[in-house]
């Protein structure tokens, strides 16, 4: 189906549908088939980043609306045609629902994603620049959320958190979230990615 079919209302889509690897997402998607669904004056092309202060062509979903916006960047960036990751980041709104159907969202709680995804995961330590990110699901439930690609959530800690707890858990290292000081320094979701393989 296309995906002008599947998403003939852009902004009743993209106020309240949840986002996925599909429609104007999909693996084959191009800046065309974003622009047919959001409407020209809603897509922008830049370059976005990725970081260690790295930036990639992309493109960017309502510019102007901060809680509609979406960044993603291209596979081809030449030819700004499939995409390689979509960003959800903060001030955004959007949600990915999950397969238990618990929208996942900016500010969402570590537990919140450790219940949708049916049992602990794997996270990095918090302080540098992959900080807070899920990287494993353990064979969880969101392994297979987004319609086809990877979901990885990055999670903040929260300000205030135990001070000596997010010393323990800092830096390059893997902890599981079911980690007692994990759990003390309250992580929340703050950045989404929806991301495709090569």
């Amino acid at each position: 189906m296309a995906a002008t079919a599947l998403f003939a209302a852009a902004p009743a889509f993209a106020q309240s549908a949840p986002l996925s690897c599909t429609g104007p997402f999909a693996r084959n998607a191009d800046e065309a088939s974003l622009i047919r669904v959001f409407g020209k004056a809603n897509v922008r092309r830049a370059r976005i980043e990725v970081g260690e202060g790295e930036k990639q062509q992309g493109a960017i979903i309502f510019p102007g609306d901060g809680k509609r916006r979406i960044e993603l960047i291209w596979h081809d960036g030449a030819k700004r045609r499939r995409p390689a990751t979509i960003y959800i980041r903060e001030g955004s709104t959007q949600v990915v629902q999950t397969p238990d159907g618990t929208p996942i969202g900016i500010g969402t709680s570590l537990a919140t994603v450790e219940k949708a995804n049916g049992g602990p995961f794997t996270i990095l330590g918090f302080g540098w620049d992959y900080a807070g990110t899920a990287t494993d699901w353990r064979g969880g439930k969101l392994a297979k959320a987004g319609g086809g690609c990877r979901l990885l959530v990055r999670f903040h800690d929260t300000p205030g958190a135990n001070a000596a707890a997010l010393d323990r858990v800092s830096g390059d290292s893997e902890f599981s979230s079911s980690d007692a000081d994990i759990r003390a320094v309250k992580p929340i979701a703050g950045e989404i990615l929806l991301s495709w393989a090569e």
